[in-house]
């Protein structure tokens, strides 16, 4: 990607992340329609992005051992620090199954791209094209790509349910 780049290119190129994440909303509301399990999806990843992604970074590269695994050290790390996290808080919120398994894998997700994401932004900092907005903005645009189609699902089923109750 071009360091270059502005905010509505930058979001043009994740346009297929967000439609997945929209996409996965819907699919968790089809499933079950309970709230507990989006708001669950929706904190880990946000969780991921903007704590254990960068912790996993700064741990890595303040000791030195990015050197390790052929630089693919993150992998076991970011999996390691997110089963850790997401045990303690099942331990502490006592989590279903399928709530600790849609925590554990939206929070790898959210802290391989919080990984990233801060080395690029270590990669940029002495350069002046670090764009702030995406910083900011990207982590609450694919929360609200998740709660958007979790909603659109409720907003499609109560249309069906008010569409039925007319027609009788």
């Amino acid at each position: 990607m071009n360091s270059q780049a502005s905010f509505t290119s930058r979001l043009g190129l994740a346009r297929n992340f967000l439609i997945i994440c929209f996409i996965t909303g819907f699919l968790i509301a089809l499933w079950n329609p309970h709230p507990r399990l989006i708001l669950t999806v929706a904190v880990c990843i946000l969780a991921g992005m903007l704590i254990l992604g960068p912790y996993s970074a700064v741990v890595l590269y303040t000791l030195g051992l990015q050197q390790f695994l052929g630089g693919h050290l993150r992998w076991p790390l970011c999996i390691f620090m997110v089963i850790s996290s997401v045990y303690l808080f099942n331990y502490l919120l006592g989590w279903k199954t399928t709530q600790f398994a849609l925590a554990s894998c939206s929070s790898l997700l959210g802290a391989v791209l919080g990984h990233d994401a801060t080395l690029a932004i270590l990669g940029l900092r002495d350069n002046s094209s670090l764009d702030g907005k995406m910083v900011l903005l990207f982590p609450l645009i694919i929360v609200l790509a998740l709660l958007a189609g979790y909603s659109s699902f409720g907003f499609a089923f109560g249309s069906y349910k008010f569409a039925e109750a007319l027609l009788r």
